[in-house]
This record gives C-alpha cells, structure tokens and sequence, in this order.
C-alpha cells in the first residue's frame, strides 16, 4: 500500500479527483472530530511551530496541515518527539509498521492517534491493523528519554563516522529540543503583543473569525483555548472570580429555562448574544454594571473611509470588565482601547426600563429613541417600538424581572 493509499485508509478519506489539494491536507477520520478541544489545540500548535532545521538528507522537517510531501514519512521519530516536546497531551509510541517491517513512531492521546509522518489523526482501533505498539514514552518521560538516548541526532549526523560522533555531541537532542520550545514560546508571546500597528489592525478586522484577535489581545489566551467553552481570564485577573460568573451563569440559564424553556448559554454560541446575556446577568447580580456602547472602526468604500459603530453590551464590576458575548474577562483599561462606552446600567434601572419596554434585550438608548438597531428595519421592530410604556411591555418586563430574583 503506498503512503498515499494509506493516508486513506486511516481515515476512511474519499480520494478527491477534481478539488486535489484536499488529499495533501491534515486528514481527520471522523471518530476523532468530537474531541474538537483537542484538535484545535494540535492546529494552533502547528501554527505556531517554528521553522525547524532541515535534516541532513534535506527533508524538510514541519508539521503539515496542507501540501503534504510523502518524504516526510521516514522522519517519524523526529517528528513525534518534537510534537510531544511541545504538545503535552501526547505521549510518543515506538512501534513497527506491519506492511515493512520497520521501526514507526507515532502519538496517543488515549485513543486518539496523530501520525505527523502521515499527517493523518485517527483512533487507535483502525490505526493498529496497520502499525503494532511496542512501547510508549509518556509525555512525562520524553525529556528523559530524548536526554538518555539522544535519539534526535542521527538525523543530522554528516560524514562516514556518524556513529563515532553522537558521543561527542551526546547533549545534540535535548539542546535541539530546547531550541526549539524557545522559539515556540516566543512565537505564543509575539500573539499577546499589542503595539499601536496591531492595535489599528484589530479595530479594522475584529468581526473575522469570530473576533479571535480582538479576544486574544483582551485575554492573552491562545487561540485554541478561545475556541473552546471556557470563559478567558486576563493572567492580572484573579480566577476565583470564574467561581461567581460560572455559578451565576448556570442559575440564570436555569431559571429561563424553568420560566421561558429558553436556553442562555454563556459557554458556547455567545457570540451575537451581547444583549441577552448581559443583561439577564446584571437583572441576577447587581455587583455587575451592565454597560452599552459599541466598537468604532473604519471602513474603505471605492476609496472613501467610511466610519461605523458595532453597537454592544457587556458587564462591568470594578475594575474588571465581563463580556459575556466575547467570553472574557478582562481589565477595564485594556477593554476600552477597542471599546467605547455610551451607558451604564445598575440593576434597579435595568429592572425599571424592562418594564417600560418589555422582553427586549437590546441596545436600550437606541431602542428607545427608535434608532435602528443591528440594521433591523422591519416593520415587526417598528411596531415593538411603537409599544414602549404600553401594558402589555410593562407585563413583559414585570415577569421576567420576577424570573431572575432570587
């Protein structure tokens, strides 16, 4: 079976015949896309892997996720160190691919298998009709065993004594490793900076990849933690105030459910949900402001700057900032280098506008002054404003009020 073929057959990928290039990307069979944590982790590593040695045959050394080249294949040992190296989730296992008889290396994450030589994940189950373990290094044990076996430096050995030279250069393969987790760690450091040309680029692309950049500059966490169901804490932020957002959040979600059967999720699907969740937070907890205003930012039309404002609502207490919408949590300061406040809510004024407006969790200055809002120009928003102070808003806005005390 050719490493084409194989690649195949560990995941069950269809070969493609007119779009190609989907045959060269990082295959994932389909058992292993529920642990999505994990892979978005392994991307953002890949990322941010820097740009490594050439071995000595040549062979470019890196971790593909597209443009796969089948020279990498004998270059599975390198590869599974230096991933584990960086990867704490995978542990290296040596083992033996049954269809040649020669040593394989690999990495496991309980049943989960990344081959870097293949560029395929898939589960150990059909992993093993083709490859048998022999041992694993736990990821624990890797630094030892890179240390006790220098096994890294064969790969860049040169001349006709290679063997006499690995105990002159006995310290090659954790030195190497070493070099190479500093230059990954400054790359995950370059990701926090925030200097006035980053600063401008965030204001102009912050709606892409759902805001990613924006959270990342406000939160400090990498990418892969963005993307999973955890609220990001700024590091100069005390956690154990995740104790009392966490709480609260699944009390609130809990009693619109009991009272509406609707669901406010503040760990997935926020995004686009500043209002309601902000402000169902701040009818809950009073020590968190709600706080609307919105994102300036510019925008070029047939070479005309245009400006535009991203109307928005988040929760402050103190000094801290909690946007439920972005999932972080962040200092005030930080958050207004983007942000820009136009009004602040205590609990009692929220609870007194839901009763002249009723359940519309909105942009309230905007809503009542008729202003459009979020581009709504329907006649059905027309007539919601239409209603304001009416009784029918005022029944409204009493019984969700009476919903969220506690």
């Amino acid at each position: 079976m050719t490493v084409e073929k194989l690649r195949y057959y560990l995941t069950e990928h269809t070969e493609k015949f007119f779009f190609t290039y989907e045959n060269l990307r990082l295959l994932i069979h389909p058992s292993v896309t529920s642990h999505w944590n994990l892979l978005n982790k392994l991307e953002d590593n890949i990322e941010l892997t820097p740009e490594i040695k050439k071995a000595e045959d040549g062979t470019d050394i890196k971790f593909y996720r597209y443009d796969y080249s089948e020279k990498i294949y004998s270059k599975s040992e390198l590869l599974s160190f230096i991933f584990a190296s960086i990867d704490s989730d995978w542990g290296v296992i040596k083992g033996i691919d049954l269809g040649t008889c020669k040593t394989h290396f690999w990495l496991k994450h309980d049943n989960v298998i990344f081959d870097p030589s293949l560029a395929v994940i898939t589960n150990e189950n059909l992993f093993s009709k083709r490859f048998k373990q022999l041992s694993e290094i736990k990821n624990e044990e890797v630094r030892n065993y890179l240390r006790d076996n220098n096994n890294l430096h064969k790969f860049y050995e040169k001349g006709i004594f290679k063997k006499f030279q690995v105990s002159k250069k006995s310290n090659f393969s954790i030195d190497f490793i070493n070099k190479i987790i500093e230059e990954f760690n400054k790359n995950i450091s370059k990701e926090y900076e925030l200097d006035e040309k980053r600063i401008q680029h965030i204001k102009q692309y912050f709606m892409l990849d759902d805001f990613i950049e924006l959270r990342q500059s406000l939160s400090q966490k990498r990418k892969s933690y963005l993307k999973s169901s955890k609220i990001a804490v700024h590091p100069s932020i005390d956690d154990s105030i995740l104790e009392i957002i966490e709480k609260n959040a699944k009390n609130i979600n809990s009693l619109m459910q009991q009272e509406y059967g609707m669901s406010f999720n503040y760990f997935n699907g926020t995004l686009g949900n500043c209002y309601g969740l902000s402000i169902l937070f701040n009818l809950f907890d009073g020590s968190f402001k709600l706080v609307q205003g919105g994102i300036p930012y510019q925008r070029e039309d047939l070479g005309i700057k245009r400006d535009y404002f991203y109307q928005h609502s988040w929760l402050e207490k103190g000094d801290i900032v909690y946007d439920p919408a972005l999932k972080i949590v962040t200092p005030k300061d930080l958050y207004y280098t983007f942000v820009q406040k136009q009004d602040e809510y205590s609990k009692e004024e929220t609870e007194n506008i839901l009763r002249r407006i009723g359940f519309n969790l909105t942009h309230f200055r905007d809503f009542m002054s008729g202003i459009q809002i979020g581009n709504d120009e329907t006649i059905g928003y027309r007539m919601l404003v239409n209603k304001i102070d009416s009784p029918e808003m005022k029944e409204e806005g009493e019984k969700l009020v009476k919903a969220l005390k506690h």
